[in-house]
């Protein structure tokens, strides 16, 4: 049997196989490696129902159940992008009627980043229906959704949108949930806040902050509340990065002041589909500023 690597559903070394053999038996160990490669196939073919999900995901969730809005910062290759691609496919199938909003930096960029994303997520049966008088689910690798959207057979519609538009395509009305991915710009985010308020919606920011303290992370962090720092294992562990956190720390949780949101940093070492020693390779020689 082929047995398939996985960073999380680790696979034995050859030694530990030869011990489990002689503890078990041949068959049952057998049996025990077929349970672990449907499993990774599950999680490739059905991913918004098999998928693993890391800890910090959760912790996000109870954030984004708390306040009406989340900014997820973090490193490249943290899981932003999936976990807000995979909870706005759930909105969508656990909310009849739902209205939803994805918004990227433009068209292209949309597609190759965002509704990609979107698609992994959604599943089988869902792919696989004909068009109807509401279910109208079309897509294409090179052109993404078609007309930009996508309605389920539940009446739930997301719609794509960019900040290249004018942003009067905004204006007016109401949605569950909005997500905004990357450098979208701060008046946008003060305009979209109305779009979610009449459903008691929520509105998602994911953002990797490689252009440094933008006005949209000046928004959420500015004076935030630090509720959880976790180690940061690439920077000097014997300095205070951020003030009023223990050394060797970055923020990990947060609560904004002033507004109902909440902050979470998704550090890259956190996802363990990241090959977090090679970013670490990446980094060597740069500083910290």
């Amino acid at each position: 049997m082929k047995l398939t690597p996985h960073p999380v559903i680790k696979l034995p070394s050859n030694e530990e196989l030869k011990l489990l053999a002689q503890k078990l038996g041949p068959d049952e160990l057998a049996r025990i490696l077929r349970i672990r490669e449907e499993k990774i196939l599950a999680e490739k073919t059905d991913p918004y129902r098999h998928g693993y999900e890391p800890f910090h995901w959760g912790a996000a969730d109870a954030l984004l159940k708390d306040h009406q809005e989340l900014c997820v910062l973090g490193g490249n290759r943290a899981g932003k992008t999936e976990w807000a691609a995979k909870r706005i496919v759930s909105t969508m199938i656990n909310t009849p009627n739902a209205r939803v909003w994805c918004l990227h930096t433009t068209s292209p960029s949309s597609i190759q980043m965002q509704q990609n994303v979107i698609w992994k997520y959604i599943p089988a049966e869902f792919k696989n229906l004909k068009k109807g008088k509401v279910t109208n689910v079309q897509y294409s690798q090179k052109n993404g959704f078609s007309d930009g959207t996508f309605i389920f057979p539940n009446g739930s519609q997301c719609y794509f949108m960019n900040y290249a538009q004018e942003k009067r395509v905004i204006e007016g009305g109401e949605c569950d949930v909005i997500w905004c991915d990357e450098l979208v710009p701060l008046d946008w985010i003060e305009t979209l806040r109305y779009r979610v308020v009449t459903r008691r919606g929520k509105l998602i920011v994911t953002f990797t902050p490689i252009s440094g303290y933008t006005n949209v992370v000046k928004e959420y962090i500015s004076g935030c509340k630090v509720l959880e720092s976790r180690p940061a294992t690439i920077l000097d562990q014997k300095i205070q990065h951020t003030p009023g956190i223990p050394a060797g720390h970055m923020p990990y949780r947060a609560k904004s002041r002033g507004k109902d949101a909440g902050v979470i940093w998704f550090h890259s070492q956190f996802n363990p589909y990241n090959p977090f020693d090679e970013l670490c390779r990446t980094l060597e020689g740069k500083t910290t500023y």
